[in-house]
């Protein structure tokens, strides 16, 4: 079995990057909703999630072209 990886996502296609994008900026709204509604000791870890979901997107944004 051959697995490629490519370390610069604009050689990837721009179909699976608009993909990516897509799927990161659903899970930063999810994380965001999470956090929104996440109560006591809970909140902290919510944001932490939300931070890393919104650099997630951020990245996948910046391959796509969008940011």
């Amino acid at each position: 079995m051959f697995i490629s990886v490519n370390l610069n996502p604009s050689l990837q296609p721009f179909e699976t990057r608009r993909r990516a994008w897509l799927e990161a900026r659903e899970d930063a709204r999810c994380a965001y909703r999470a956090w929104a509604q996440a109560g006591g000791d809970d909140r902290r870890t919510a944001y932490t999630v939300y931070c890393a979901a919104e650099e997630r997107e951020e990245a996948a944004a910046r391959a796509f072209g969008v940011a």
